[in-house]
């Protein structure tokens, strides 16, 4: 049994509603801020690490004058989150991730990871530049 296998297993168990694609788990969370927000179920080619990701957009779709000021509050935040970091991915979009490279995951320890992403999301949309 793979990792996100064990996953899906335990997201069952909780009754936490997502699908299942090739090597991805995606499940849809309504929100303060968000009516659709996505967060997926990842695992490196060795099934060694699991990773909790909310994709947001490219970092360069954000005006060049607020880039620095949203890149500097995402490193800020990054520290006072419980276990979450924002980041920026290799194709520069902005993410929101919890890792774990803790396979034997239990039921509880991925509700609280993933409440945890949730949860930041709503602060990455209050730190993100409005128009």
């Amino acid at each position: 049994m793979g990792v996100l296998d064990h996953i899906s297993g335990l997201l069952d168990e909780i009754d936490i509603k997502y699908t299942h694609d090739e090597n991805v788990l995606t499940m849809r969370w309504r929100t303060d801020h968000f009516q659709d927000l996505k967060i997926k179920v990842v695992a490196n080619a060795d099934e060694s690490w699991v990773y909790i990701v909310a994709p947001f957009t490219n970092f360069y779709q954000v005006d060049e004058d607020d880039r620095g000021k949203l890149a500097v509050d995402m490193l800020r935040e990054s520290w006072k989150a419980n276990g979450v970091k924002f980041a920026i991915d290799e194709e520069d979009d902005i993410i929101v991730l919890a890792e774990t490279n803790d396979t034997d995951i239990t039921a509880e320890e991925i509700k609280i990871l993933i409440g945890h992403v949730v949860n930041a999301c709503d602060t990455l949309w209050k730190i993100y530049p409005s128009e």
